[in-house]
């Protein structure tokens, strides 16, 4: 059994070929190519699909694709996707273009779910009842495991944490879906930068300030390399980040009571300089009980949402033979 795994991203495309013992045959890294138009994007990848099915024509090659956004994980549509740059990708149905062009009916589900399933069993061994995953990025996205079972909810869009809101819905920053006072809009990477620059103008001597300047391509690691230096600037921002994605962790460990949280994506890189703070927000909370066998986990690996694809889609291939 082959399992391709696409992890649609804003900027890149990552896609990893496996097999069900959890070896890595093929990774391959694309930009993401808006200028033809998302017919000839998808056209790429089913290219990709095609060649790997010649390759490995003597087995069975399921596909799993995570896409960023709205998505129906059971007709496998796009519905809605703020991220990406294409012209119109409201009701892409994914999966009928792939199949059309592969012959392979692809599992289609939100790129933060299937990172949550690869989470779930690349790197916890599937050790946990009720896990969530969360993917700190460009956006912010979530996955769920709910009594050791993927759940993605009556429509598909469960553990969507990142627009749960968490500020002033009129007045509080705006948010990439088009909403305010998003989580996504204070811990996602332009929420980062909103405040990076607000702290440039208020301390434009800091060392932050400085690094800002020099580099022409603002990245996230930047604020990590001044805060290591010891700005207070730097260290404040990524404080305040820690702050609020400890406001949204604890409305969703007193909702769903998980035992284990996992926080992937680049943004989770700095967690040693925002962890102080989120784990203070959560041990302030007045009802405990939720906190106090609660582990929460740095991921290391940054494809795991392509390799969560490729485990899913030869899960769901053993499950439905």
């Amino acid at each position: 059994m082959i399992g391709i795994g696409v992890d649609i991203g804003g900027t890149f495309v990552k896609v990893f070929v496996m097999n069900e013992h959890g070896e890595i045959f093929r990774q391959e890294k694309m930009e993401t190519d808006y200028s033809k138009g998302p017919k000839f994007f998808l056209q790429q990848i089913a290219d990709y699909i095609n060649k790997i099915q010649k390759e490995f024509a003597d087995q069975r090659v399921a596909v799993g694709i995570g896409a960023p956004g709205d998505v129906d994980n059971k007709k496998g549509i796009l519905r809605y996707n703020p991220n990406l740059k294409f012209k119109d990708v409201s009701d892409w149905p994914i999966a009928r273009i792939i199949k059309d062009l592969t012959g392979i009916t692809p599992s289609v589900a939100n790129d933060a779910t299937l990172a949550a399933w690869g989470v779930y069993e690349k790197e916890l061994n599937r050790q946990g009842t009720n896990v969530l995953v969360v993917t700190l990025g460009t956006g912010v996205g979530g996955g769920m495991i709910v009594n050791r079972e993927l759940f993605q909810g009556s429509n598909g869009t469960a553990g969507e944490i990142g627009h749960t809101k968490i500020a002033d819905v009129h007045n509080g920053p705006l948010c990439g879906c088009g909403a305010r006072g998003c989580l996504e809009a204070f811990v996602g990477t332009i929420g980062i930068k909103r405040r990076v620059m607000e702290a440039v103008m208020d301390a434009p001597e800091s060392e932050l300030a400085k690094m800002v300047e020099a580099e022409k391509d603002f990245k996230i690691e930047l604020v990590s390399r001044a805060a290591k230096k010891g700005c207070p600037a730097a260290k404040k921002v990524w404080e305040d980040t820690g702050f609020y994605l400890g406001i949204g962790l604890a409305n969703f460990c007193l909702m769903l009571d998980v035992d284990t949280i996992v926080l992937a994506g680049g943004v989770s890189g700095a967690s040693e300089y925002f962890m102080p703070s989120l784990r203070r927000v959560l041990e302030q909370q007045q009802i405990q009980t939720p906190f106090k066998k609660l582990k929460l986990i740095t991921s290391s690996n940054p494809n795991i949402g392509g390799i969560g694809a490729a485990m899913y889609a030869i899960h769901q291939a053993l499950v439905h033979p």
